[in-house]
């Protein structure tokens, strides 16, 4: 029989999260075979899922295969290693949403829902914010690129009828010169001005990279400048 390593939520812990209601696990995070944290892969043996402030459900299938956070070893002494038990949870959530061949879920909302799943498992806002720091510069990204009529005086934005619809994707850049950059200023940014708030690490993720169209875009579409109908 195959060994396997069971985090209870009940150990973990819950917090109450700001917001209309509480966020809330259920079911367990179910890691198997015993010991394939270190070789950095992993199988979930049981469904499991969370459900945000929003009341939005996220749950990831047994038979998912995760490599935890994905955090590469330069970045560990500021975040943590990949299977950590405090925040396992958030990053198989993470990994299950983001690694989908067809994401239900927008990139930003699947980002927000990581923060919020840390700090859910008792994760301490200052190592949430590293951590959303890391996920926001370099995980793999997609946004719905379509026609549409552009808003007359707003940037980013759109309102008139969807004629044409494209899902843009980029891979995730972890480990690259790149994001080892980019990750160094923000987490020094991080713990020199205390910042922890979602708001805070997005709008720093900005000033990072001001030419990064997924940062600026929450709603998940953007204007598809190739389409014929625009």
């Amino acid at each position: 029989m195959m060994k396997q390593i069971a985090l209870p939520l009940t150990i973990l812990g819950l917090i109450a999260c700001s917001g209309p209601s509480q966020a809330q696990f259920s079911g367990q995070v179910v890691l198997q075979p015993a010991g394939c944290q270190d070789v950095g892969s992993c199988t979930i043996a049981e469904n499991f899922g969370f459900t945000d402030q929003y009341g939005v459900g996220w749950e990831a299938d047994a038979g998912f295969r995760t490599d935890g956070a994905s955090i590469p070893k330069w970045a560990q002494r500021f975040a943590g290693v990949p299977f950590d038990p405090s925040y396992v949870l958030a990053a198989v959530l993470h990994d299950w949403y983001s690694k989908s061949e067809r994401p239900v879920r927008g990139w930003f909302q699947t980002q927000r829902m990581f923060h919020e799943a840390l700090l859910a498992t008792g994760v301490s806002e200052s190592r949430a914010a590293l951590l959303y720091a890391g996920v926001l510069i370099g995980s793999g990204k997609w946004i719905n690129a379509i026609a549409s009529k552009p808003c007359p005086t707003l940037d980013f934005c759109v309102n008139g009828v969807v004629t044409e619809q494209r899902l843009v994707r980029l891979p995730e850049t972890f480990g690259t010169n790149d994001y080892a950059t980019d990750y160094a200023t923000m987490a020094a940014r991080i713990e020199a001005e205390g910042l922890t708030s979602q708001a805070q690490i997005e709008a720093l993720a900005r000033e990072v990279r001001p030419d990064d169209i997924y940062l600026f875009n929450p709603s998940g579409s953007i204007m598809d400048e190739n389409s014929s109908e625009i």
